[in-house]
């Protein structure tokens, strides 16, 4: 889409001034969005929760503690 596109989009939108601010603002957030670096995407994506780590590290001790019995089954059988 080139500029010439736009505008002709947004006139035939005509918003009131209102309307103008909100969008503005949502293009400018979407742009301001898209410039962010990568480092701080990962970050976003990498936060600790205390509860779901918990959870997490409960259920591997789980599955270890049951695991252990089958390998040595499995492994007595497979001898």
């Amino acid at each position: 889409m080139n500029d010439t596109e736009l505008m002709n989009l947004w006139s035939a939108l005509e918003p009131n001034g209102r309307q103008r601010a909100r969008i503005e603002t949502r293009v400018f957030d979407w742009l301001e969005a898209s410039e962010t670096s990568i480092a701080s995407e990962w970050l976003g994506l990498l936060k600790v929760e205390p509860l779901t780590a918990l959870a997490y590290a409960s259920l591997g001790a789980v599955v270890l503690l049951l695991s252990t019995p089958v390998v040595w089954i499995a492994g007595l059988l497979l001898t």
